[in-house]
């Protein structure tokens, strides 16, 4: 199984191209924020629907996030004409995606007149699915569609749960996705729950790869661009405990993947968390491994972290490929990281 595609709607604008020219150039994209909320500084993602698909949907129906997502996949709509609606499978996840069409239906309901005339059609866009049931819908994908939210782990997590599918044959081709959107309810609700008052700049975006058999992929045209090696997962014992319960991880992903510690070149953190990703990495890696933190040029995207480090790793992998490793940290607890081999065939 590779990643054999990758697509990218980010503050630096439409497509891998322009994501990677970003990064490359260490350009940040962050703005000061108008709006009254904790963070002075945002990474917005610059994009017009219309210009993807050729039927522009409702953005009042979608909302942000589900507009997000169905413009990242419109993008890779051509990759998917050599798979059956049948064989075609989505897992998107995301962490904060649906919080403020919810909130806001919530309180339409207890202030309106009368309450119960809420607006009916934001009721869709207010559940957690809503980004991977409009993607199935508009691009006729009738294999599993699943939605998995395990807060800024999430862009590996979908990674985990792609592979399987794949692996235990219930879809030749699986969308990996995440999304995360820019609001003024998710910059308090994340300055109320990561700890002490966070400040840190937020950023959006939307990234989703596309898992299938080297074989098909060279058999559509596509070279292979990512292996996925290993991905591992836990929790810590003790709640100072992030920093080892993150390197255990490592070590057992290296194990895993059959590789030694002088093998990974680059590591790639989530940013905001990053005292215990860099100390785990420092411990697992030495201090002569490159760090990238890609929240640093376009803001702590959340649940698409992952992801973006990914595409962080790729936009970054010199001509002739390397080993990279994401590591990713969440505030309730969660650690994970991910080993993955960027192929030379797909710079």
């Amino acid at each position: 199984m590779i990643i054999s595609a990758v697509s990218v709607i980010s503050p630096f604008g439409v497509g891998l191209d322009a994501f990677t020219e970003g990064m490359r150039s260490g350009r940040s994209t962050l703005s000061t924020v108008d709006a009254d909320v904790p963070q002075k500084q945002e990474g917005l993602a610059s994009f017009e629907i219309g210009d993807i698909l050729d039927e522009v949907p409702s953005f009042r129906v979608l909302g942000r996030a589900g507009s997000l997502a169905l413009g990242t996949v419109g993008l890779l709509q051509d990759s998917l004409s050599p798979y059956s609606p049948g064989e075609r499978a989505v897992v998107m996840g995301g962490n904060l995606i649906a919080t403020d069409r919810a909130m806001g239906l919530t309180i339409e309901s207890l202030i309106a007149s009368p309450p119960y005339q809420v607006d009916t059609k934001q009721f869709p866009s207010s559940l957690m699915n809503h980004c991977a049931a409009q993607t199935a819908i508009r691009f006729k994908m009738r294999g599993p569609n699943t939605t998995i939210t395990t807060g800024r782990v999430t862009g590996l997590s979908v990674l985990g749960y792609a592979k399987r599918l794949h692996a235990l044959g219930r879809a030749p081709m699986v969308l990996a996705g995440v999304v995360e959107d820019m609001n003024p309810r998710r910059s308090w609700l994340t300055w109320h729950g990561h700890g002490a008052g966070s400040t840190d700049p937020l950023g959006e975006g939307c990234c989703v790869f596309m898992i299938e058999a080297a074989e098909a992929a060279a058999a559509h045209g596509r070279p292979a661009l990512v292996e996925v090696l290993a991905l591992e997962f836990g929790v810590p014992l003790r709640v100072d405990g992030l920093a080892d319960a993150l390197a255990a991880r490592m070590h057992r992903a290296l194990d895993r993947a059959g590789l030694s510690v002088g093998d990974v070149r680059t590591a790639v953190v989530s940013g905001p968390f990053a005292s215990d990703e860099l100390s785990a990495v420092s411990t697992v890696l030495g201090s002569g491994t490159r760090v990238l933190e890609p929240a640093s040029l376009i803001g702590d995207t959340d649940g698409a972290s992952a992801a973006f480090q990914l595409a962080t790793a790729i936009a970054h992998a010199p001509p002739e490929g390397e080993l990279a490793m994401v590591t990713s940290v969440d505030p309730d607890g969660h650690v994970g990281c991910g080993v993955f081999r960027i192929l030379a065939q797909g710079r």
